[in-house]
């Protein structure tokens, strides 16, 4: 015996079910149709319209890794135009250099030491750490220990964006980009930011200059290990 298809039996079902429908009935099915129609076109129509003129969040893509004496990650310093970080932890040199966009090599370099860095931060904390220590003493509350500058440092590197006033739109301004490095001996995080000069690379002219340590702090006051 043969079986008509599925979907033409689903709408044979379906015609002969409106066909023996009163008059009535029939009209509130059209009406119900034609409301979910309008409604569902209105959207569509409101989606295009919203998507066009809704403004554009842009993504910032960023990598990183590390091995067991280095750390590397990316970061954006301006549209388009990434930044790649170097840090090695035997000697805490941070190095960083964007791609010229017109020759087969860095237009802008970056450099750093991360370790002499860390070492300034630990000095100016201990030296807070001193002071709070004084006062403790005259309550006879038990003193704060000092911070050990880390003898085997090692770090974690990552970048973020910061909405950091730019000044003038010509000349060296903050890139988008900044430079996290946090030493897991002491939980200090050093903040580089990242100066960047769109004039200088859209000439592909040579662009060398520090990248400069824009905060610090410790958030982890627990791990006081000096390896």
């Amino acid at each position: 015996m043969a079986m008509a298809p599925v979907g033409k039996g689903l709408a044979r079902s379906s015609f002969l079910g409106v066909a023996a429908m009163s008059p009535g009935e029939r009209t509130m099915v059209l009406e119900h149709v034609r409301t979910w129609t309008l409604v569902f076109g209105v959207g569509v129509v409101v989606g295009i319209v919203a998507a066009r003129f809704w403004p554009q969040t842009p993504a910032h893509a960023v990598a990183t890794d590390r091995g067991q004496n280095f750390a590397i990650c990316t970061g954006p310093v301006d549209a388009g135009v990434e930044a790649f970080f170097f840090l090695d932890f035997l000697t805490g040199q941070l190095k960083g250099a964007v791609l010229s966009n017109q020759t087969r090599n860095f237009q802008t370099v970056y450099e750093a030491n991360v370790f002499a860095d860390l070492t300034t931060v630990i000095q100016a904390k201990n030296a807070e750490i001193a002071q709070a220590n004084a006062q403790l003493r005259r309550t006879g509350a038990p003193p704060r220990p000092e911070i050990q500058i880390p003898q085997s440092p090692n770090y974690l590197m990552v970048t973020g964006v910061a909405d950091i006033r730019r000044g003038p739109s010509v000349g060296v301004r903050p890139g988008q980009t900044m430079l996290y490095v946090a030493e897991t001996n002491t939980g200090i995080v050093l903040v580089y930011m990242v100066p960047w000069s769109p004039e200088r690379h859209s000439a592909n002219q040579p662009f060398a200059t520090p990248l400069q340590l824009w905060a610090a702090e410790q958030f982890s006051s627990v791990v006081l290990r000096t390896e």
